[in-house]
């Protein structure tokens, strides 16, 4: 059959076919990369390298420097991997330059020109702290790695073998993750202690109620004669603790220190300083040197806290409440009374945790009298007297820690709308403001210019 008789679909169809043979034809045409298989013992590098040299026709450099020997029993590899193989079993390294094979110390790779045994990549780092990274990651380099850091741009800069370089780039991965946020809600309440409860509000019968979920923690920490009070303990919350807060501030015996809210980010200290800051002079001496600096003694309500998200969504604090009060007497010299506890404790997400048992005791001395006779000597007593009142309190903290996972919560949604609402009234009024002196100025303005004018007027005509 002549290709005239043949339709055009079964000329295309032998003409793809004719390709296809001629790309197998070719394929099959190219020879392999030969391979070979070598056994010495305790043979001279040097030796070794000439043989190959000489037998698989390729360009090996060494210094004559290197003096070692070698033994091994390699199969079916091709003439590079058994150059590398036997360089590296004997503590060198092997640079391809071209064609040309050079065996150099490890400690030389890539000193004089661009070697293929490493490779350069830059890492540029969203979150994690650079400098921490490379401390960690520095063990993890082989004898050809280096590592070097640009902090004020957060980049990494890591040249390797290409097998540690892959390793670098799934540990960074892993590393640098966007860290988890965390809402911390505080309540630290101020709680007025009576003679029956001095030791402290005795929580277990609280927390021990029918329907309760709370759970004590360590107790007994207060002093001897304590009657079975509690010391600090840690419980998760529930209605009886609302139920019981309530009543003791219907009796006007709880008062509020401070509800704070933080957002903080996960294994970050977040604090809230509530209070003031007192400075006092240190001197220091050192080898017959004095200097002398400035140091602040912090004091109010002080709420630090650590959060750190579990993989179940649990939230470990490290907590340290403090309600202190500081002063600092005519010598300088600081003082601080303090009520404060540090821990840590697991809380999950959404839940309250509750802190209680910090007891402080205050005394307060005062005077009255009729002024100036008071003080005079043997009159003092008649026309004077004194007062002390004993104070006993006790400062409880609660803290509800919340995994953030969406910033168009409600949590977020309400306190921005309150801004948003905030920041248009405001800019309302200062329109209304604004409005009110534009329309008042012109009437001012040509009665001010009018009135000149004709006192200018008269002044000329007087002149005249």
């Amino acid at each position: 059959m002549s290709c005239r008789d043949r339709g055009p679909r079964q000329i295309l169809i032998a003409l793809l076919a004719a390709i296809a043979l001629s790309a197998v034809s070719a394929l099959r045409a190219q020879p392999e990369e030969p391979t070979i298989s070598l056994a010495m013992t305790d043979t001279p590098l040097s030796e070794v390298m000439n043989m190959l040299s000489q037998q698989e026709r390729v360009n090996i450099l060494m210094s004559d420097e290197i003096d070692v020997s070698v033994s091994f029993n390699i199969f079916d590899v091709t003439v590079e991997e058994a150059i590398e193989a036997v360089s590296n079993a004997a503590g060198y390294a092997v640079e391809r330059r071209g064609a040309n094979y050079f065996i150099v110390e490890r400690e030389d790779a890539g000193r004089w020109a661009t070697s293929n045994l490493t490779e350069v990549r830059t890492f540029r780092l969203r979150y994690a702290d650079p400098n921490t990274l490379q401390s960690m990651l520095t063990p993890y380099l082989s004898d050809l790695g280096e590592l070097s850091v640009l902090p004020e741009r957060r980049l990494l800069t890591v040249e390797d073998a290409p097998d540690f370089i892959e390793r670098f780039e799934r540990i960074i991965a892993e590393i640098d993750e966007p860290p988890q946020q965390i809402l911390i809600e505080a309540q630290i309440l101020e709680i007025l202690l009576t003679s029956e409860d001095s030791y402290g509000i005795d929580w277990s019968d609280i927390f021990t109620a029918r329907q309760s979920e709370g759970e004590l923690g360590t107790q007994g920490l207060l002093s001897a004669g304590s009657a079975g009070a509690t010391g600090f303990f840690f419980s998760v919350t529930d209605d009886q603790l609302v139920l019981a807060l309530a009543a003791l501030e219907a009796r006007g015996r709880v008062r509020t220190l401070s509800t704070p809210k933080l957002l903080a980010t996960e294994n970050q200290e977040a604090s809230v300083i509530i209070g003031d800051r007192r400075g006092f002079q240190v001197t220091t001496t050192i080898n017959q040197v004095t200097s002398e600096t400035i140091e602040f003694l912090e004091s109010g309500v002080i709420l630090r806290v650590t959060p750190q998200v579990d993989p179940d969504g649990n939230v470990l604090l490290d907590v340290h409440p403090e309600v202190s009060t500081g002063n600092i007497d005519s010598n300088g010299i600081p003082s601080q009374v303090t009520t404060e506890v540090t821990t840590q404790l697991i809380v999950p997400s959404g839940r309250t945790v509750f802190i209680g048992g910090l007891i402080k005791h205050a005394s307060n001395l005062s005077q009255n009298g009729v002024p100036g006779l008071r003080r005079v000597p043997g009159l003092r007593r008649l026309f004077s007297n004194e007062e002390r009142t004993e104070v006993n309190t006790e400062t409880i903290v609660m803290i509800t820690p919340h995994v953030i996972r969406d910033f168009s919560g409600e949590w977020n949604a309400a306190p921005m709308a309150t801004v948003v609402s905030a920041a248009q009234s405001t800019e309302a009024e200062a329109e209304d403001i604004q409005d009110e002196l534009i329309g008042a100025e012109p009437s001012g303005a040509d009665s001010d210019t009018t009135n000149d004018a004709d006192a200018a007027a008269q002044t000329m005509e007087q002149e005249d």
